[in-house]
């Protein structure tokens, strides 16, 4: 086998396995979004700390755990979405009797 060959066995293997994770995920731009605006945020070193922490307990970035906390924040984040799903479902499997008595 050349070595050409193998090179690329072996990126092609190494590109199957690879698990990602804080600071080897690369975003997408999703087609037709708008252009991305950049925030810079101000914290102290224990802020940062703490932040940093939950970040790594959620398992993300602690660039898009902040992100997901202020999009919540906004009423526009994930949370509020599947919020909102689960109303809808929950209205439209339940009872008027039962959803009158948690209004």
């Amino acid at each position: 086998m050349s070595s050409i060959t193998e090179m690329i066995e072996r990126a092609a293997h190494d590109a199957e396995s690879h698990q990602g994770g804080p600071g080897q995920i690369r975003g997408q731009r999703r087609a037709g979004a708008a252009t991305p605006a950049v925030l810079s945020v101000r914290l102290t070193a224990e802020q940062l700390a703490e932040l940093t922490a939950r970040a790594e307990a959620a398992d993300q970035p602690t660039s898009a755990y902040a992100r997901g906390i202020l999009l919540d924040a906004l009423g526009t984040g994930e949370r509020d979405e599947i919020a909102a799903k689960l109303e809808a479902v929950l209205r439209h499997t339940l009872a008027p009797e039962v959803l009158a008595r948690t209004s």
